[in-house]
């Protein structure tokens, strides 16, 4: 992972994401994270003051490529039916080769 500090602790949810969008977010070009609107993720959302860390990972089987971001809002699209998570910025990620976008 690489090096944070970390002076504020923040709530935590962690979830799984495709390999395409893990490699946008820790290039920096995707900053908004989409989920559908479901009671599944409007509990979840519920239980997490802002901001709050959101912990992506891509796989099941170790060492899996990960990537935690902080979230710093959340709006609803009804016409889509999906939460948007604004990414403020990514914290850390691991398993990553960020020069040749693929995992180590």
């Amino acid at each position: 992972m690489t090096s944070r500090l970390r002076t504020a602790r923040y709530d935590r949810i962690t979830t799984t994401i495709e390999r395409q969008w893990l490699a946008e977010i820790i290039a920096g070009t995707k900053k908004i994270e989409y989920r559908q609107i479901k009671p599944y993720w409007t509990k979840r959302f519920a239980k997490v003051s802002m901001p709050f860390e959101l912990r992506l990972l891509n796989g099941m089987n170790p060492p899996v490529p990960e990537v935690t971001v902080l979230i710093h809002r959340i709006t609803k699209d009804r016409r889509a039916g999906e939460y948007r998570l604004h990414i403020r910025k990514v914290l850390g990620f691991k398993h990553w080769d960020k020069r040749r976008q693929k995992p180590r």
